[in-house]
């Protein structure tokens, strides 16, 4: 079972059916389809394992059994290093022939990308002919393939998963990080709320103790344990010392997210993120003149440092095209992305590149690179420029364009979506004990 501290409030609510046209039901507890597979017959006994080969030890497989009924010996093959499924299979004397024959499946991609330390379990008869393998993914999500005749097939079994939605509210007293942990917000949770309102607020400048935050999202649980955090329905945080109060309302069309919205259907995304890093601190803003902290004299700092730990994520802000990548003699290694025509971002001093070339095109959010201090640098930070028709701007100052707002077909729906679910904002405070809604 899950396990939250919680120092500041947190509510637990269960609905069902959240989607764009039914969140709207505050009772029942949303299910996935469970998808069963044939039970095996109970009857087992251990038999000795067959001669191994390659890479596969007998730490790789760990356990045999039969099955009287059909006399399948069971094996659990943990994929090594350079490992494959053809090799785990010829580990266990199956022949090559059946691996072509599983590689020519349209799907058979669900089985052969396989990582170290994945586990397979692996069904053969007593001619060393495979049967079966089960391959499971994730928690919820497994492979299974099967004999049917002379054919194999491959499919996909998704395990019954319960979606509950829960309420969290806090004050800002610390930072926005450790005050959403005390009001028992996950890691991932904390993260995608700021991803929200990246375009809005500056979780690092903005937030002032006494401000707030509220958040309705859906938590996961598999046979009523805790395996993880889902979608952020409805949040709201104040800034400016509670004097302004920013809502955000998921829309969805079925499994599709379109996106996050304001109370007036206004699309909180912005053509550019208001930062580049997170949680990191501003150790330089934009000034017409400023004494550099290396070559000793007066010049013009035209961007903002985000100063930070090196190997730092960099992201980039916007859309675009990477039109340089490499070294500058102030900048050290350093990334320039050209956006929508007369837009363009630089990043300056990273420790290494992401996996973006020159000539990439990067979406808004994407990695392209990581804190570090080359370059002139005294330490590790991030030298981030906002050039719009090559002119350098304040990033920080900058209003950016809105995307589009919610389309004419959902307008009704998501009305009265967002009005449900402001309303159900509103019924909590952070001054509220812990309170459970069946």
């Amino acid at each position: 079972m899950r396990s939250k501290t919680m120092k500041t409030k947190h509510h637990s609510i269960k609905l069902s059916g959240l989607t764009l046209l039914s969140i709207a039901l505050f009772a029942l507890t949303l299910s996935v389809p469970h998808i069963s597979t044939a039970n095996l017959p109970l009857e087992r006994t251990q038999l000795p394992l067959p001669a191994l080969k390659s890479d596969y030890q007998s730490a790789d497989i760990q356990s045999v059994e039969s099955f009287s009924e059909n006399d399948w010996q069971k094996h659990e093959v943990k994929i090594p290093k350079n490992g494959s499924l053809g090799s785990a299979l010829a580990s266990l004397n199956i022949s090559a022939a059946t691996t072509h024959q599983i590689g020519q499946l349209e799907n058979s991609r669900l089985l052969t990308h396989l990582r170290v330390g994945d586990t397979l379990t692996i069904w053969v008869d007593k001619h060393a002919t495979l049967q079966k393998i089960l391959y499971p993914k994730s928690k919820t999500l497994r492979y299974e393939l099967q004999k049917n005749g002379d054919q194999y097939q491959i499919k996909t079994v998704q395990e019954q998963v319960d979606l509950r939605t829960e309420v969290a509210t806090g004050t800002i007293s610390n930072s926005f990080y450790l005050d959403g942990q005390n009001a028992g917000l996950s890691a991932k949770t904390i993260m995608n709320l700021a991803d929200i309102y990246a375009w809005d607020i500056d979780f690092i400048r903005e937030l002032r103790p006494g401000d707030t935050f509220k958040v309705i999202y859906e938590t996961k649980y598999l046979n009523n344990e805790y395996i993880g955090d889902g979608d952020i329905i409805a949040a709201q945080v104040t800034t400016n010392n509670q004097r302004e109060t920013h809502n955000a309302f998921l829309l969805k069309d079925g499994d599709e997210i379109i996106g996050y919205f304001n109370e007036e259907g206004k699309n909180l995304k912005k053509a550019f993120l208001r930062n580049p890093v997170d949680y990191v601190r501003i150790t330089s803003t934009f000034k017409p003149k400023r004494f550099h902290p290396v070559l000793k004299k007066w010049r013009a700092h035209r961007g903002v440092d985000y100063g930070g730990p090196i190997g730092t994520p960099i992201r980039v802000t916007g859309n675009g095209k990477i039109v340089f990548r490499g070294w500058g003699r102030g900048y050290g290694n350093y990334i320039k992305v050209q956006h929508a025509g007369k837009y363009m971002t630089v990043y300056g001093h990273m420790s290494k590149f992401g996996k973006y070339k020159k000539g990439s095109w990067v979406k808004q959010g994407d990695v392209i690179g990581y804190i570090g201090k080359t370059g002139l640098a005294t330490g590790p930070h991030l030298h981030y420029e906002f050039r719009i028709n090559g002119k350098h701007q304040d990033p920080l100052k900058m209003k950016f364009p809105a995307a589009k707002p919610v389309a004419t077909k959902y307008k009704k729906q998501f009305k009265q979506q967002s009005n449900l679910m402001l309303s159900q904002l509103e019924r909590f405070s952070p001054e509220l004990q812990m309170a459970s809604f069946e």
